[in-house]
């Protein structure tokens, strides 16, 4: 499983780096383009996301000949890895539909309570305190509009 977290994540960069280059220009009239920092940063993921790569695989040839006489199972705890994947991409999903300020709090709510067991009283009072002080400083103190859902949130 971490295997192929790692080679996707490598993949991913990769990606990020080629759009980067190709698409927003790396470098432009002598002077960083648009694409320059996320260039560094893709490159920066993918030299570490390929050290973990080699070393997973390094890992699973050790233990090739220890585990030859043990079928695979796939067991809940083999999954629980792509949970954040999984729960990132519904809470991308919602986004379209409930606006910024109500999926950042649902966010942190659904993360805190239900995946790192964080008590519920909690968990709201650090989702409220985190989606109020994004709100202040982008919406009132920077005066960034935050896209709103379909209902005007």
């Amino acid at each position: 499983m971490e295997l192929a977290i790692n080679l996707i994540v490598f993949l991913l960069s990769a990606y990020w780096c080629q759009q980067g280059v190709m698409v927003y220009s790396f470098w432009n009239k002598n002077q960083p383009g648009s694409g320059f920092i996320p260039v560094i940063f893709s490159a920066i993921l993918m030299v570490f996301s390929f050290f973990l790569l080699l070393k997973e695989i390094r890992r699973m040839l050790k233990n090739r000949s220890q585990d030859e006489h043990q079928a695979a199972k796939l067991s809940l705890s083999d999954l629980r890895a792509l949970l954040p994947v999984v729960y990132t991409i519904a809470a991308i999903v919602l986004f379209r539909f409930t606006g910024v300020v109500v999926s950042m709090f649902l966010t942190a709510f659904i993360w805190l309570a239900f995946i790192s067991k964080v008590r519920i009283a909690k968990s709201l009072v650090i989702s409220v305190i985190l989606t109020l002080t994004v709100y202040l400083i982008f919406v009132v103190w920077l005066r960034i509009p935050f896209p709103r859902s379909i209902f005007g949130l």
